[in-house]
């Protein structure tokens, strides 16, 4: 089936609302009784156990994935800086989609390095193999969203950045090839 449209949620502050160090370590040790274990966060697959913590959806973005995954013309997929390769990571993201009846027609784990770069080159394949009109992405992070911008003046369709922190869109029309 041919797509019309690619659209791609982040899941950290984007889709779901995650904790962040400062609240979830000290959490952590209330729920466990253990200090935190580990020495980072964010590539730790125990920060996202559903057993330990609540990890609520983000009800404006959860909105707009249930209007783009209500149409057959879309690929919705979600594109993670959680990195693949940690162990639990990918079955704790299933877990938390589960708990939440949530399907994506892919999901993308950051198969390592920048998680900029990874979603950039990630979305130029996806865009590339699917051969889709338009391109629509959500995402919090505000040092990223610039980047998308530029990059999205260089694609030949219309993409679509959304912050979802500001609840804004930048709209960009695709270069002629």
């Amino acid at each position: 089936m041919k797509h019309k449209r690619l659209v791609c949620f982040d899941f950290d502050d984007t889709l779901f609302h995650t904790p962040k160090p400062e609240e979830g370590k000290p959490f952590f040790l209330e729920k466990t009784g253990n200090v935190w274990p580990h020495r980072g966060w964010w590539g730790k697959a125990d920060t996202i156990d559903i057993d330990i913590f609540d990890i609520p959806l983000n009800d404006w973005v959860y909105d707009k994935f249930l209007h783009f995954s209500d149409n057959s013309e879309n690929f919705v997929m979600l594109a993670t800086g959680r990195l693949k390769k940690v162990e639990g990571m990918r079955e704790n993201i299933d877990r938390i989609f589960e708990k939440n009846d949530i399907e994506f027609d892919e999901v993308h784990l950051n198969w390592g390095g920048d998680t900029l770069h990874f979603k950039i080159k990630l979305f130029e394949q996806k865009i590339k193999s699917l051969r889709v009109e338009e391109f629509i992405m959500f995402d919090d992070r505000e040092l990223h969203l610039p980047h998308f911008i530029e990059w999205a003046k260089t694609q030949s369709i219309k993409i679509t950045v959304v912050d979802v922190v500001n609840k804004t869109e930048t709209i960009i029309q695709g270069t002629e090839v």
